[in-house]
This record gives C-alpha cells, structure tokens and sequence, in this order.
C-alpha cells in the first residue's frame, strides 16, 4: 500500500521539474519581498529567500504596545520567520507551534486541521482553549474554544504568512481575549512599491498535490495590494480510499498610506472553504495484565510490545471506501452521512484596520473585523470494542438482545397489553406464551433463553454482500461525529495612544474592546458495527437459531445498531465588552523597560439547548414489529428533548507588571508577574458549566510569574525562562448515567442505561506548574553556513484537587452485567496527555560559503517524554516517550526557484500521542492480551516541492 501511493505522488514529479526548468528560464533578479512594517525581522537574501537578520535586531509586534526588539520585551515571544516556516514544512498550524517552547501539539496526529495544543501545563487537552489564533492582530473568531470548530480550522499557513509570533501570558492576557497561556498572531503579507510574486507546487506520497501563490505590488504611489492563497487535494495522510482533503483558501489585502505616512487604511479579505479528514484513534493490543494501575505502578504502553488489530499504525486508518456512508436517523427523518466531508470550514472574513497620528501627538489605531460561515464536522471515532467476530457476536447477544428482551419480558408480565413495539426484540427473537403475565413473572435469563429462544446467538453479514462474516474477522464499533456549525463573530477594538517624558519615556495605550458572536450547532453521534481490516466494512447483525439461519428483524439499520445516538441542538450568542490600559515605559536612557497594563471585560451569555435524549420508536407503521422485515436499530432514536436555557452575565480583571533590563547591548534580563483571566467559553456555556446555584467562583484566574535572561551574539543567542504558574479552576462537571434510578432499574436483569437519567455533579480542578523554557541557536565561525538551533522545556505540572465519580461498566468476556460507581481522585497527579519534557533540536547547514553549490540540507530531532492518558488514580496507563526525526534539503537553482524535499518521520517511529486508558477486563482477540486504542503518529512521509518567486 505504502509503495503505490510513493508512485502516485512520484508521478508528478516529472511535471515540477518540467516547470522548474521553465521558469529558471525566465527568472528575474528578485526573488522574495523585502520585509514590511509587520514584519520586519527578515529580508531577502540574494538568493532570493528570506533570511533572518541578527537576533538582535529582531522586531516583534505582538503583545507590545509600539514595535519592540524581541531581547526588550517584558515576556516570552517567540517567533517563526518565513524562511524557517519553509525549512520546517509543517503540516498543520499545530506542527508548526510544535516549535515554539512550552506548547505541547500533539503532531498533527488528526490531519491537517482540529489538532490540540497545550501551553505550559494548563488544564485543556483538546483545542486551543488557552492559545487563541490571532490574524494581524485580531482573534479569526473570538471564541477559541467552540466544539467541533478548532480554532486552527481557519488559521492556516501559506504564501501569504509573512511570520508566526507567539507570546506566552503577560501583556497577552492585556492587549487580546483569552490570552492566558499563549496568543498565536499569523501576520500577513502586504504589498511594497515593488511588484512581486510567488508560487509553489507541492507534491506528497499520499496523491497529495498542492498549489500556494501570491501577488503584491502597487496601484499607486499610496495603494499597494497583495493577493494569494492555496488550493490541495489529496488521498490523505492516512489512506482512507477517496479524497480525503480538497479546498483552500484566498486572501488578500490592500493598503493605503498617506502622503505624509500619517495615516493608513488596510483592508484584507480572506475566504476558506475547504475539507480536511480526520483521524482518530485505532484498536491495539499489548501484553496481558490481571490488575489496573496505579499510580505507583501505572500500566505501561512500550512501543516494542504493542500490536495492532486490523489496521495498520503506520498508514491505517478506520475510515475506508466501505463505511464511508451510513444512515443516521433524528428529528429530520432519515439521512445519509459522507465521511467525505471531513472536517469543513466555509467561512468568509473581513477586516478593515485603520492608524492615525494627530498633531497634538496622540495616535489612534482601530481593526474591525467581521467574521461569518459554516464549520462542519463529520468524523468517525473508534469503539473500544476490538475482538474476534465470534466474541463479539457473543456478547451482542447477551448485551443487545437476551438483556433487552429480559427487560420486555418482564415488563409484560406486569403489562400484558404492552404496546407491540415496546416488546419488538422479545416478540422478534423469543416465543411469547399466549399467558405472559404468569410465564414471565420473575423469569432468569438462563430461563428466558433455555425455554423460549428461536435466536440462539448473533451473526454479522457484510452489509455490501450479504455474505457472513468469518467468526475469526475482527469486529468493533464505529462512532461518526457529525456536527454543523453556523458562526459569526464580529469584533472592534480601539486604541488611543500618546508618547509622553516623565522620569524616562511613556507609550500610553487607552484601549475598548468590544465583540459580538454566536453558535448554533447540530451534533448527533451513530454507532455502526465494521470490521477491522485495511478497508474496514460496515457489517448487519441478525440474531441466528441454532442452524445459523437467521432469526427475526435485524439488529442494525446499514450497519448502524444505534442510528440516532446521542447529540445535542442549540443556539449560543454572546456579547464581550473590555476596557484596557497598558503602559510601556523606557527609564535609565533606555536600559529599563516596563510594561504595566490592566484589563477588565464583561461577557454576557445566552444558550438555548436541546439534548438529544429522549429516546423514540421510530418504526414505520407498514412495518410488524418483530418481524424479518423490521430492525431494531429505529425502536431507540435519540430524539432533542425539552430545551434548557442559561442566561449569565460574568466579568474578569487582570493585570500584568514586567521589566526588562539590558545589561549589555546583548545581554538582558527581564521578569514578570500578572493575574490573567478567563471567562466562560463557548464550550462551557452550551455544556452549562456554569451554574450559578453551585458555589464558587465562574472565572478561571491564573497567576504567572516568570523571570529569564536574553543573550545574542554573532555565534550564539540564547533565551531562557523560569516560569511558575498557578491556575485556579471554574466549576467543572461530569455527566454520568445514574443506573440506580427506579426510572431505569430491571428486575433481575441489567438496566438499559442509555435509558437511565442524566446527572450531573460539579467539582474543581486547579493545576500548579514550574518549569524552564530554552530557546538558542549557534552558528560556529569554524563551519560558516552551519546553524544547531534548539529549544525545550521541562515542566511540573501538577493537579489540585478534582475528586468526582463515575460509573463504571461491569463486564465478564465482554458481556456487561452490571454497573457500579468509581470515585476519581486527581490531586497531585500529572494533567492528562502532558509530557514533562519536551526537546526540539534542529540543524541546517548552508553549504554555498564552502562548496559555491546552493544546497541547504537540514534535521530536526524532536522528543516528547512519557503521558497518561488520564489524570485519574485509577486505570492509571502511561504511554512512551517518543521521538520524531524529520530532514530533508533545499536546493536553490537560481536567485528564483529553489527544489525542496522533505520526509517527516524518516525512522518511522511509533507511538500515540493520546489514547484511552487500558483496562484489565478488556482482553485481545485472543483472550491472553489487553486492548486498546489510541492515535498514533503518521509513519514516513515523503513531500517536495519547488517554489519560484519574482
């Protein structure tokens, strides 16, 4: 498989060079555009690429009140430049932050978009709740945490990203919303005087092809524009059988500046619509083990004892041509979902940035933005169910027809005229005696089926074929997430500014902010039974006499047992309002540089929602229940039941204090303190975390405190940071099924808990991290062209308190005979999927100066320490430090074009960077290993591509 899909993608390669030799032809003097007023921390070098000028002299424009050199500014800013972007050829937004200290991306694992990051230890494994995605400044969409829409979705890098900056806490937490542990700003080309352009053709060993291009240049003395953007397709990085990813986007921008460079208009334009695949997690199985971990001897995952079941880690994936439509049924009637449609943002952006200065020396900066579209979600996510077809037809018919049909029976001897389709799975799979009320009055299981089965198990057909599938096939369940997302947000922020001297020199800032966004959102979840193979199929269940000739109605709809699971409908609209003031501050003729700022916002709330949960019949009335021609996948639809509604208004302070204090022209120390806050997200309000009868407070506050030194010389720059952060939590809930309601209990007989009530219990989890950040590059005078960059962190973070419960499954060989309550307790327990080490090391080597060859080869090394999957102190599973080895070089033909090839992943190391924790109950196909699932990385990648500019 590996080896067709390199010959696909090598196919093209013929064409790029046929290309390249076509425009080294026609190649003019320049290549790449000098650096704008956003941006100036590059230039062209004469070959054409972008090259980073002394670190010294490096500006930086985010999270600072006026453009700064990075070695003055008062926190951790990290920067990625163009030309290192190209070297480090990410993947997603979230491969690329994986280069930025202290933000812990889980590698792209999911596609190219809807990854999750972490920043220093806070509590969110999923999204980028803590690290908004800022364009020039401004948040794409304000609220970066919104279900089934990362914040990533939008924010993606092409020809037209100038550089990526990314300042940790501090005046990040002052100037922009939610931003507590890290603010990501993606700033965009503009154009010059000078006309210019790009394009790159990309290649990839999956089928992947992809275009970027850009244009800018003037319209006249005073407009410049600049226009560009991508388009890709491709089979996947995973193989899923048919194009998994195909769109792109367009932007573009145009800017005026007067004639006495005192005002200038921009206005930008940028239009996404594109799909993406999602990869979830994929069965596995390890050694066998008798007893949970603990947190003294936790259950240990080792790359060299871990084994698939059906799918292959390195290319596989559970998404394949033969479950890629399925039938979901809900309020709307019946449906056909496409897996094909991925992840889909669709969304349309408009900004308008305005800067003044007036003659009285005051400055006025203004940015709105309007943000509107769509954002789908369709995803498979995989069961934990993984056995060989003979175990778990076994267990569906002991768990998804004999206990079912006990309930029935029982409810029959109380009711004898029990409506027919309450009863459909005993009177399909059972004789019903013509005296219910006398023969079912207290029957056993063993009872039931010893005197009144005609299904005597369970059997799986392909649901292509018909054909039976082998007892020795592995099955498991299928989850497709299909989620649709109507967004808009609209935002204003407004400052005033005024440079003053009183005991050195001030840049006042005088800020409003205000917003307005809304989400309604449509999720509904089914569940399919598939095999797990290469190309996973959609499989029936019918339940079987003894001849294994099928018996009754089918278990499943297209494959589906549970066509209409659970899910939600609901509508959210907010409203923020923030005021700010923000300070920098040169004393000591410069030495000493303060920053000093205060926020305070407001944020109003209301949420409509409707679970789905409130299960229905929906068997058509031509239709016998019981009978062949029935299915018993429509007798349990999760319907939205009656609305809830949460109306909330809720405010935040906080303040930042940093210095910077430059020993040496090069040297600098710098240190700071703030309290930074964060409202509700949208997350929280539409899962009603908020409760205002619950005690405490609703706001998460961090306090942050961290101190660092700053060295750059001609060889060598350093930056390294000492942080402690102290987080304290808002109400956090967990949702259980309560078993022990009388509403739900079966007599003799397992309850049916999809059918139990919802509770709902609320506790607190803080989180206390320490840790140290290093950022440095060397660049040997003995080996001119060579450059070793590095940068790592390690961290201690720990939880405080969050004790809660649970419930847990009681099974014997997969069969559930019972539930009973866990209790959770997390205190002093490493947050969930975060490593305490993190090390990215990278060489490049400019072999022009020794050799006059333009050939740049380059390496990355990257490794994370070992994670939990959880932070629980029970089923406590820690899953391997790994690395990642990625290389490749580039080959400049000439001032213009330049050849680029590149393979991520060239030792094709395994590992996952999530998973569940595995249990002990849960055994392999063979009875003798442990199962379960998790994401592993993508195995060896192979893309090049080859990139002109003029």
């Amino acid at each position: 498989m590996t080896t067709q899909r390199g010959l696909a993608a090598w196919r093209i390669l013929p064409l790029a060079l046929a290309v390249q030799a076509a425009y080294a032809q026609t190649a003019t003097p320049s290549v790449s555009p000098p650096a704008t007023a956003q941006a100036t921390a590059t230039a062209a070098g004469k070959d054409g690429n972008a090259e980073p000028q002394k670190a010294v002299q490096e500006v930086v424009i985010t999270g600072v009140g006026i453009k700064t050199l990075k070695k003055d500014a008062t926190s951790t800013i990290n920067t990625i430049t163009e030309a290192e972007i190209r070297r480090l050829a990410p993947i997603s937004t979230a491969d690329l932050l994986q280069n930025v200290p202290g933000i812990f991306a889980e590698g792209s694992t999911a596609g190219e978009a809807s990854n999750n990051i972490t920043v220093r230890g806070l509590p969110v494994t999923g999204g980028y709740r803590y690290a908004p995605q800022l364009i020039d400044g401004l948040p794409w969409f304000e609220e970066p945490e919104v279900q089934f829409m990362n914040n990533d979705v939008a924010a993606r890098v092409d020809l037209m990203t100038r550089r990526v900056e990314v300042i940790k806490g501090g005046t990040g937490g002052i100037l922009y919303s939610n931003g507590l542990g890290a603010t990501v700003n993606h700033i965009t080309r503009t154009g010059t005087q000078e006309f210019k352009g790009g394009y790159k053709l990309e290649a990839a060993d999956y089928n992947f092809l992809r275009n970027d291009f850009f244009v800018s240049g003037p319209v006249n003395k005073n407009l410049t524009f600049a226009l560009g953007g991508f388009y890709r397709s491709s089979d996947g990085i995973r193989d899923t059988g048919y194009t998994a990813d195909k769109g792109g986007q367009m932007r573009g921008n145009i800017v005026f500046n007067s004639d006495d460079d005192r005002t200038e208009v921009q206005v930008h334009a940028l239009k996404i619509n594109d799909r993406t695949a999602f990869y979830q997690n994929v069965p596995f199985q390890v050694p066998g083990f008798s007893q949970p971990g603990t947190p003294a001897n936790p259950t240990r995952v080792t790359t060299d004892r871990v084994w698939p079941i059906g799918v292959d880690f390195a290319n596989g994936t559970v998404a394949s041509p033969y479950n890629r439509v399925s039938t979901m049924l809900g309020e709307y009637g019946q449906r056909k979902i496409d897996m094909a449609d991925g992840i889909h943002p669709d969304f349309s952006i408009y900004t308008v940035k305005l800067s003044h200065q007036f003659d009285s020396g005051w400055n006025f900066d203004a940015g709105l933005r309007k943000t509107g579209g769509t954002s789908g979600f369709t995803a498979m996510f995989t069961g934990n169910d993984t056995t060989t077809a003979s175990r778990f037809n076994n267990a569906r018919y002991q768990n998804d027809l004999v206990n079912p049909a006990l309930g029935q029976a029982l409810a029959l001897a109380n009711d004898p005229k029990l409506n027919p389709y309450a009863y459909a799975k005993l009177s399909g799979f059972f004789n019903v005696p013509a005296d219910p009320a006398t023969a079912f009055s207290g029957i056993s299981r063993e009872q039931l089926i010893s005197q009144y089965a005609k299904a005597r198990g369970v059997g799986a057909f392909y649901a292509d074929t018909g054909a039976r599938v082998a007892d020795s096939a592995y099955l498991n369940f299928l989850l497709p997430f299909v989620a649709t997302t109507d967004a808009h947000s609209s935002s204003a922020d407004f400052k005033l500014g005024k440079a003053f001297n009183w005991l050195g020199k001030h840049q006042l800032t005088l800020g409003g902010y205000a917003t307005d966004y809304s989400v309604k959102q449509n999720f509904q979840a089914s569940l399919l039974v598939a095999t797990m193979e290469e190309r996973s199929r959609l499989v029936n269940l019918r339940g079987v006499d003894a001849a294994g000739a099928a018996v009754g109605p089918s278990l499943t709809l297209d494959g589906a047992i549970l066509p209409g699971f659970f899910g939600y409908v609901s509508d959210a609209t907010v409203q923020g309002r923030a005021l700010y003031v923000h300070d920098h501050w040169d004393a000591l003729n410069g030495r000493l540089k303060l920053d000093l700022g205060v926020r305070h916002q407001t944020q109003r709330a209301s949420v409509v929602r409707q679970d789905r949960s409130q299960p229905t019949d929906l068997t058509r009335a031509s239709v016998t229940p019981g009978s062949a021609a029935d299915t018993t996948a429509d007798n349990e639809v999760f319907l939205p039941g009656a609305p809830r509604y949460l109306n909330t208004s809720l405010s935040g302070t906080g303040w930042s204090l940093g210095g910077n204090y430059s020993v040496q022209p090069n040297l600098a120390v710098y240190a700071l303190v703030s309290k930074s806050f964060r409202l509700p997200s949208m997350e929280d309000l539409n899962e009603f975390r908020i409760d205002e009868s619950v005690p405490g407070s609703k706001v998460e506050k961090i306090m942050q405190y961290e101190t660092g030194v700053r060295y750059y010389a001609d060889t060598w720059d350093t930056q390294v940071a000492v942080f402690y952060n102290k987080f304290s939590p808002r109400d956090n809930v967990v949702t259980f099924r309560d078993f022990t309601s009388p509403t739900c209990a079966v007599t003799g007989g397992v309850p049916n808990i999809n059918a139990c009530p919802e509770v709902r219990e609320f506790f607190r989890r803080g989180v206390q991290n320490m840790g140290v950040e290093l950022e440095a590059a060397w660049r040997p005078q003995a080996a001119k062209g060579l450059e070793m960059r590095f940068n790592g962190v390690f961290q201690d973070p720990k939880i405080t308190d969050a004790n809660y419960r649970t419930v847990k499954e009681v099974r014997v060989n997969d069969v559930v005979t019972g539930y009973t309550f866990e209790s959770i307790g997390e205190d002093g327990r490493r947050p969930r999927r975060l490593a305490n080490l993190m090390l990215n090391l990278q060489a490049s080597y400019d072999t022009k100066p020794l050799t006059g060859l333009p050939f740049k080869p380059y390496v990355k090394y990257t490794r994370f320490g070992s994670r939990y999957s959880e932070s629980q102190d029970i089923n406590v599973t820690l899953y391997p430090a790994y690395y990642h080895l990625d290389g490749g070089f580039i080959w400049d033909f000439n001032k213009n074009t330049a050849f680029q090839l590149h393979v991520s992943n060239m030792t094709n190391q395994l590992s996952f960077t999530e998973g569940d924790p595995l249990f002990n109950d849960l055994k392999g196909p063979n009875g003798a290993t442990n199962r379960g699932v998790g994401r592993p990385l993508f195995g060896r990648i192979l893309r090049a591509s080859l990139t002109y500019f003029f």
